[in-house]
């Protein structure tokens, strides 16, 4: 089995690359991952792994936490894996997405990059690693519930 991950308070390396490796594992699993980044809970000082997918409006969470899971499972036994209590699934409509669509931001490259201290719409990001967003996923018609 493959070690976890543990999380702390200020953003690594081992977590950009552990949340790297569970994002391409789960684009093999064709998990339709519409976005994902690490944020920063202000007030916690801890971070969440949050992916983002229209399958979690048509499937629900519970079903695809289970997604998360099994891909873990699959990791190879000398890979850092980040445990499903560090990582939260949201659909297409979260607030942060809802965020970055509606600014000046707009479709602009925003892979592979850190948004600390941020201000976008009217949601304030204390600190955030954006691995991507995927703006054909993002699309209403790609988002509707099956």
């Amino acid at each position: 089995m493959a070690k976890e991950l543990f999380i702390t308070q200020w953003f690594s390396n081992e977590m950009l690359l552990a949340g790297a490796a569970l994002i391409k594992r789960l684009d093999e699993a064709d998990a339709q991952v519409a976005a994902a980044f690490w944020l920063l809970d202000a007030e916690e000082k801890t971070w969440a792994l949050t992916i983002v997918s229209s399958l979690i409006e048509s499937e629900g969470p519970r079903k695809y936490y289970k997604r998360i899971n099994d891909v873990n499972d699959s990791a190879n036994p000398n890979e850092e894996i980040i445990s499903l209590h560090d990582i939260q699934v949201v659909n297409t409509n979260n607030r942060i997405i809802r965020a970055i669509q509606h600014s000046n931001l707009g479709k602009a490259l925003l892979e592979n990059n850190r948004l600390g201290r941020n201000i976008i719409g009217d949601v304030s990001i204390e600190d955030m690693y954006l691995y991507r967003m995927d703006w054909t996923l993002l699309t209403p018609e790609n988002t509707a519930v099956a």
